[in-house]
Parts: structure tokens; C-alpha cells; sequence
């Protein structure tokens, strides 16, 4: 967006345009009300050029395709097609988006009814593949893979998810009447912590995409003023215990202890214990609402670089998911092995993981991907 456009579509400018045509509709203006409009109609357009000039430097671009939701919180809008970037000195790489607002090779209409056999892979930043483009990620290679054997997948993958998400988007695509025979869930260590950030968060019932909240999307988007008023008075009042709160030590401090849960007992007891005891509350209920629609859920569990430093044998994560999972009957796929006891751990997290980040490489995606094709084609076996 040019900064031509974006002055001209700022909020601030667009108040001082309402008021300039109030300004002219009075027909006897008193020297101290033309002093007021003149005050007043000033001080916005110096806020409109000063925050169009913040929102050109600090607001990126790049995530437009991503958006909020009444029902399961955030999402990713329908026919995207756009490029994006991961990180401060990640590559540029596309999103294209399907009309489920699901990432995708094509900016495709997908039918709610399936034709063949149809999964869902559900995660999320690691199996939305940040940093790479679909056919890298661990959805579109097994996508590909599949293809030719009738069986279609759908990318479920969405950043910051969490059981608690997953249970509400889930619950959503099935009221929207999608059908399909499996779920394929991956259980990040962050979700833990993530429970812990939308415990405020109350679905409303969705009434279609209203235009308020759309014009409050679209500016919070490219307005660094309004974004900045938003997250000060409306999401940080709502949420107390947000990325960037106190209750963390601000937001670097919130990202340090996210995987702590596992083997810190002290984070464990402050937060992790809350955290997994909601993570597993939602799943339970997401387990109980598939088998309503006889669909079969699959479980699995996956080490971040720090699990892999600290810890020795099985941890909190494989051994909460892995006894959930025996209790209930469903399918659990532990992929820590795939990364322990083979290499040295300096040597499996360069090879498989983004370097300076979490998450995996193309590398890392294609191991998880080898793997779990492995599963889905043994059960898929006749």
C-alpha cells in the first residue's frame, strides 16, 4: 500500500474529513467553535501523517492473511495469495489460502463434502511451516504424496494454536457440515503455555464476518495508533495474563520460559500444571466430539531444540500425552525419537531445525513428514 493511500485511509485522516464537513454544515459558527474545529481538525491530520509513518515503519505487511475470529480466536482468511516472511532474516516465501481459510497449493474452493478419504493435520506454527512454502511443509508433502492415491489433506496448521483452539476451530468446520475420516493432531510444548493466554477468551457465536469488526481488522492492520490504543485499552484489559504482561516479566521473559513447563519445576507449579490440566480438558473434549462423527483422531508429541539440550529419556510432554492417549484408546505417535540418541544434539538441531529459531527446517518438515506418512499409509492399509 502506497503511503499516498494509506494517509488517505488512516482513521485519523477520515475524522478530520467528518469534521471538516460538520465544520461546514454549521451555518453560524461562533469565533470560538471555528477555533475549536480548527484545533481539533489539526491535531488529526498532524496524527494521521505521524502514524502513517509509524505504521509504514513498524507494522509489517506481511501478515494481512492473518486474521481474528469470534468463535476460535485467529485464523487465516479465505483466497489468500500473497508473500510473507518469518522472522527478522528469513527468506520471503507465498501463502495462498483455500476458501476454509486453510493454507493450500491453490487458492481453491473446497468442497465441505469429501469425495474420497480426507484428513486433517492440525497444529500449529510447526505444522503451519513458518518460514517455508506449503509444498515444504510437513501437510504439503504428505499432500503430494497422497494425491495420487485419492486421498486429499487439509492444513489445519495455524500459528499460536492450542488444544483449547483446536477443540473450538474443529467444533466449527464440523458445524459448517465439513466431513472427514481423521484427524492428525501434533501437541506442541508451547500449547501449554499458550492454554494459559486464552483462558480469558469466551467464543461468541458467529454471525458472519461483521463490518465493524472487519474495519477494526483492516486498521489494526495498518494503523500503528489504533493498533497500539486496541492492545492498551480492549485485549490487554481482557487478557491479564498476555504475552507481555507482568504475570510473565514482559514479552522476551514470556518467550524464555515457554518450554520450561517440561522439566522446571517451579514453572511447572506456577503455570505449566494450569496449563496441561486445560490442554488436556480440551483435547478430551475434542476426542469425545470426533467420535461423535466417527472420525478417529490421532495424537502426537514432538521435541523443541531445548527438550533435546535438557532433557534425558522420556519428559512431562511424551509421558502426559502418551498416558492421555492409552486411557482413551487413540492413536499416539511420539516423533522425540526421531531426534534423540542418533547424533549429537548440536549436530540434530543444526541439521533439522531453522537456525536461531524453534522451528524446523525443510529438513526437519521432511523427517516429521517420512514419519508420519509411514503411520497414515499403515492405517490407510486395507
Amino acid at each position: 500500500m502506497s503511503y499516498v493511500l494509506g494517509f488517505l485511509i488512516n482513521p485519523f485522516f477520515l475524522l478530520a474529513l467528518i469534521l471538516i464537513a460538520v465544520h461546514l454544515l454549521i451555518k453560524k459558527k461562533s469565533p470560538v467553535l471555528r477555533l475549536l474545529f480548527f484545533n481539533i481538525i489539526s491535531l488529526l491530520l498532524i496524527a494521521a501523517v505521524f502514524d502513517n509513518i509509524f505504521a509504514s515503519l513498524l507494522i509489517k505487511k506481511d501478515n494481512l492473511f492473518r486474521t481474528d475470529h469470534r468463535y476460535y480466536h485467529h485464523g487465516l482468511k479465505p483466497y489468500q495469495d500473497q508473500m510473507t516472511k518469518w522472522g527478522s532474516f528469513g527468506s520471503p516465501y507465498p501463502v495462498k489460502t483455500n476458501s476454509l481459510g486453510m493454507l493450500d497449493a491453490s487458492t481453491r474452493e473446497v468442497p465441505l463434502k469429501k469425495q474420497g478419504k480426507r484428513i486433517v493435520i492440525m497444529g500449529d506454527s510447526f505444522v503451519e511451516g513458518v518460514g517455508y512454502a506449503y509444498e515444504k511443509t510437513i501437510p504439503g508433502i504428505i499432500a503430494q504424496r497422497l494425491a495420487p492415491k485419492g486421498i486429499e489433506v487439509l492444513d489445519a496448521g495455524t500459528v499460536s494454536y492450542s488444544p483449547k483452539l483446536y477443540y473450538l476451530r474443529t467444533k466449527y468446520l464440523l458445524e459448517q457440515g465439513l466431513t472427514f475420516d481423521d484427524l492428525y493432531l501434533f501437541i506442541d510444548i508451547g500449547d501449554i503455555q499458550d492454554e494459559i493466554l486464552y483462558a480469558y477468551f469466551v467464543p461468541a457465536a458467529d454471525t458472519g464476518s461483521l463490518f465493524s469488526e472487519r474495519v477494526a481488522l483492516f486498521y489494526y492492520q495498518h494503523s500503528w495508533l489504533f493498533r497500539a490504543l486496541r492492545d492498551r485499552f480492549s485485549y490487554r484489559q481482557e487478557n491479564p495474563r498476555h504475552d507481555s504482561s507482568d504475570y510473565w516479566g514482559g514479552f522476551l521473559e514470556h518467550y524464555r520460559v515457554r518450554p520450561r513447563w517440561t522439566h522446571d519445576e517451579k514453572e511447572f507449579e506456577r503455570w505449566g500444571k494450569e496449563g496441561l490440566a486445560s490442554a488436556l480438558e480440551y483435547t478430551d473434549k475434542l476426542s469425545k466430539l470426533l467420535k461423535d462423527h466417527e472420525i478417529t483422531l490421532h495424537l502426537s508429541v514432538h521435541p523443541w531444540r531445548e527438550q533435546l539440550v535438557w532433557e534425558d529419556g522420556t519428559d512431562r510432554q511424551q509421558s502426559a500425552w502418551g498416558i492421555f492417549c492409552v486411557e482413551r484408546g487413540i492413536d499416539f505417535i511420539d516423533f522425540f525419537p526421531l531426534f534423540q540418541g542418533k547424533e549429537p544434539v548440536e549436530e540434530v538441531i543444526k541439521k533439522y531445525f531453522i537456525d536461531k529459531d524453534i522451528h524446523w527446517n525443510d529438513e526437519g518438515m521432511r523427517l516429521i513428514a517420512e514419519e508420519l506418512l509411514k503411520h497414515i499409509e499403515g492405517n490407510s492399509a486395507p
